[in-house]
């Protein structure tokens, strides 16, 4: 329970944030590097409970002492990065992107980002390489966590100070089970979100009350120390963004952490020299400054570069990010840090004050600005989003599409009347609506959808750890069997990622294995298996109901996002199309199967089939932008211009057979 200074822990904080740097450079064998912060959540509980139990005990603690130290900390540097990071993103975002920066930026400066990338982690909120600032998420947890928790303990220590650590344990283990559960239910509420994310601090300060007794003996302390570094550089090499997390897998870096922590308290292991170092040593020194410059660096520098940075390149960008960090830690925070300067108490939190308010009043200014449209290039990108004056409408179809009912809530789409269709599908059919909707009202047809972002209309057919695409599904057939009106169901999806499982390109996310709900004992079964064997039961019913049938084929996946990328590449003179354009062979390689089920499917059953590749692709590759416009809204999905540019194919489905 010492706030004596531990080199070790500095060198625990340097193999925190090279975890986390080097992760998100892109160094190969780093998978699991995102856990830095993890171990930066038990470090700063340890050493923040250390400080704020000693001054109790002494009679010395005050919350406008302990906010002093949080000021000095932390916000010089982050209101630098926030401000150099506005002003690469008026040169280097889309209007777009520089009004969610703005918006970011006013939530970071409020410490709530975390809640703002939370509401942020639809389909189509772009994708993290585009958010310079969603690093500050951990920094938004830290000081939640630090509103109140300097409250519990100074309550405890007045009126139950027998029962500080018991108190803090069952905390502790209530947000841990909460965490454990969360992950599966909703693995970003689990991730972004305090209660998910506090007993991980509550570790550290469980250690620094004395929870945990100490350990005797150089044996044992260095056998506890060795198990605690060993689990951590377990979850930085063996974890990868596929990883369930934070839920049980965070246990393992976090109480690596807690052990490593732990026995250094009680005397030097091999473990805490090792720590010890002093280049180590250093990196830890500057790891706030080198977390906070990081992120922004490297979105900046992939966006700029837009294929994937060459070995070469992501050294630069490291020693960048290096030189940045150093600096920083040298003529921002160490100046600041120093009690001697910038008093007295009033002072320095009208200075702080001050400063936020002028960040926040300048990001504000962006965000009513729209991004700023008539900057430069931008001027002439017709932003995709704010081109579609319906795309609120199909946002809030996807949130109806959602609720988790027997009987989901269905959506309009197309003129008036009574609803004749129903576009049936997933986020891909989300991103068909607009030109669906067009086509409808040219028709004078109306219709409904069925929208479940992630759930292809595969009867039967689950993917683990969601567990509700198949019960959507079933609900969709089951309105069909009560609306004899609804002759005809349009089936869109992204039939490539049921069928293959791994993402494309550079998308970031998951790989998605499916699973049969109806014929569960069949674990041998491949994706591309059981893509066929539910689409085949999504025709027979739909057959078996009496419905025309129109399947959508395959949109071409471009692997990068394609606003951004033309964006860059038009600031620099580049053509987006020979930098980022599939060709044909590489959209055969991933969708040639898929077209040829869906062909047969079309050709066998007598059903409308339309291939959107016969008017995205050429001989040659298949097209990303038209006349300098997107007609992509990210890296899969359409924008209004790519659905204005298939009318050609869409507007026939409400033709006459």
């Amino acid at each position: 329970m010492t706030p004596d200074y531990r080199a070790d822990i500095d060198g625990l904080r340097g193999i925190a944030v090279l975890s986390i740097v080097l992760f998100h450079v892109g160094i190969d064998g780093l998978g699991g590097g995102y856990v830095g912060v993890d171990i930066f959540f038990v470090i700063s509980g340890f050493l923040i409970t250390s400080i704020i139990v000693r001054e109790l005990k002494d009679n010395r603690f005050t919350l406008a002492r302990f906010y002093e130290r949080r000021v000095r900390r932390i916000l010089p540097a982050l209101m630098v990065v926030l401000i150099a990071t506005i002003i690469a993103g008026l040169v280097m975002l889309t209007p777009s992107q520089l009004e969610e920066l703005a918006e970011s930026t006013i939530a970071t400066s409020l410490f709530s980002s975390n809640f703002f990338f939370f509401a942020g982690t639809g389909y189509f909120d772009g994708p993290a390489e585009s958010k310079p600032l969603l690093h500050t998420w951990s920094l938004a947890v830290e000081e939640q966590f630090y509103i109140l928790f300097p409250l519990l303990l100074m309550y405890l220590h007045r009126r139950h100070a027998d029962r500080y650590a018991a108190t803090i344990a069952a905390l502790v283990g209530a947000s841990f089970v909460a965490c454990v559960l969360m992950t599966g239910v909703d693995e970003s509420a689990a991730f972004y979100l305090i209660p998910f994310r506090a007993w991980e601090l509550g570790i550290g300060s469980l250690l620094a009350l004395g929870f945990v007794p100490a350990v005797a003996g150089a044996l044992s302390r260095a056998l506890v120390a060795t198990a605690g570094l060993v689990a951590i550089l377990v979850s930085v090499f063996v974890f990868t963004p596929s990883t369930p997390f934070p839920g049980a897998a965070a246990a393992l870096p976090t109480l690596g952490t807690a052990a490593v922590i732990h026995a250094g308290s009680s005397g030097q292991t091999f473990v805490s020299r090792a720590l010890s170092i002093r280049p180590l040593v250093f990196i830890g020194l500057i790891s706030y400054s080198l977390y906070l410059w990081h992120w922004p660096v490297v979105v900046y520098a992939k966006q700029f570069l837009i294929n994937e940075p060459t070995d070469f390149e992501r050294h630069v960008i490291l020693f960048a990010v290096l030189l940045l960090a150093a600096a920083s830690w040298h003529f921002v925070e160490s100046p600041f840090r120093d009690r001697r300067r910038f008093q007295p108490q009033p002072r320095l939190f009208g200075m702080a004050g001050a400063a936020s308010a002028v960040v926040i009043a300048g990001a504000a200014i962006l965000a009513l600005a729209d991004g700023l449209p008539a900057r430069s290039v931008a001027s002439g990108m017709n932003d995709i989003v704010a081109a579609d004056p319906g795309w609120q409408h199909w946002k809030n179809c996807e949130e109806l599409g959602e609720e988790n009912n027997e009987a989901p809530e269905l959506c309009g789409i197309g003129g008036d009347g009574e609803p004749t269709f129903l576009l049936w599908g997933d986020s891909h059919a989300l991103a068909l609506a607009s030109g669906i909707n067009l086509s409808a009202i040219d028709a004078n047809a109306a219709g409904l959808t069925a929208l479940r972002t992630g759930c292809q209309p595969l009867l039967g057919i689950e993917r683990p750890g969601r567990q509700t695409c198949a019960a959507f599904n079933d609900a969709v057939v089951r309105r069909l069997e009560a609306e004899p009106g609804i002759r005809t169901v349009i089936l869109a999806a992204r039939w490539t990622m049921a069928a293959d499982g791994r993402r494309y390109g550079n998308e970031p996310g998951r790989d998605v294995t499916l699973a049969d709900v109806i014929a569960p004992g069949d674990a041998a079964v491949t994706n591309a298996e059981l893509f066929e064997r539910g689409l085949e039961r999504t025709l027979d019913t739909l057959q078996q109901l009496g419905k025309t049938v129109v399947l959508i084929g395959q949109i071409p996946e471009i692997g990068y996002d394609v606003p951004s990328t033309n964006y860059s590449a038009r600031l620099t003179g580049r053509d987006v199309s020979e930098m980022i354009a599939p060709d044909i062979d590489a959209f055969e390689a991933r969708a040639g199967e898929v077209r040829r089920v869906l062909d047969a499917q079309s050709r066998r059953r007598s059903l409308r089939y339309v291939d959107p590749a016969r008017r995205l692709c050429n001989a040659e590759r298949c097209a990303v932008v038209v006349d300098g416009v997107p007609l992509y809204r990210d890296d899969n999905h359409l924008s209004l211009r790519g659905n204005v540019y298939l009318q050609s194919l869409l507007a026939p489905i409400f033709a006459a057979p």
